[in-house]
């Protein structure tokens, strides 16, 4: 598939701002150049434009989870923005205000590192919320886990959520089986840590801590 197949979901939204009514898009494009735009339009009219660049353009259906939730977190916080500041109506000949936010790196490394951790048989990569990446990876854990997959939002819940927009949760791993199966918080994404043991030595869980950590 070409990377023009990878198209995450955007976001839209309307703010009441008193009698104003505000509405929110966020998407992304990949031409000219990969990027994520949030537009805040009036009656159809953009009032401000923000920009933040992808590296690459999206070649894989984990990168597009993953920029699917660059993009709710964005539209969330412009959201909160417009919301907890003064809103001054602009002038009928104002133009649009674009302003650019730092690039946007998919984040590929704690789960390639994990990866390549001495016995590493398989990642299960989640988002914050519970849900798992990639169309076979639910079914996949809960046939090898089922008492684990029943109880995984309390098991997430090890690592509590951080303040701020979106979901953050604490850094860390947690060991569920002993040289089986750990869970892993990298912050904004979450791994289930299947292993087998191959060496005497490798501490699974001081070695999947450091790939998490960075």
């Amino acid at each position: 598939m070409s990377s023009g197949d990878y198209i995450p979901v955007g976001r839209t939204s309307l703010v009441k701002k008193g009698e104003v009514s505000l509405q929110v898009q966020t998407e992304y494009a990949s031409r000219p150049n990969p990027r994520i735009t949030t537009c805040i339009l009036q009656n159809g009219r953009v009032l401000h434009k923000i920009e933040r660049s992808v590296d690459n353009p999206i070649s894989t259906i984990e990168e597009q989870l993953r920029v699917e939730t660059t993009i709710k977190r964005q539209h969330a916080e412009i959201i909160a923005i417009i919301q907890n500041t003064p809103y001054t109506p602009p002038e009928k000949g104002d133009r649009e205000i674009v302003s650019r936010k730092p690039r946007v790196t998919i984040p590929r490394k704690a789960a390639d590192c994990i990866a390549a951790v001495p016995g590493v048989q398989k990642v299960f990569h989640l988002d914050n919320e519970g849900n798992f990446m990639g169309d076979t990876g639910s079914e996949q854990f809960r046939k090898m886990f089922g008492p684990v997959f029943k109880s995984l939002h309390e098991l997430m819940a090890i690592f509590g959520r951080l303040p701020g927009v979106g979901i953050t949760r604490e850094k860390g791993v947690y060991e569920v089986e002993r040289d089986r199966l750990y869970f892993a918080s990298a912050g904004t994404e979450c791994f289930f840590v299947l292993v087998r043991r191959v060496d005497p030595t490798t501490d699974f869980e001081k070695a999947i801590k450091a790939a998490v950590l960075g």
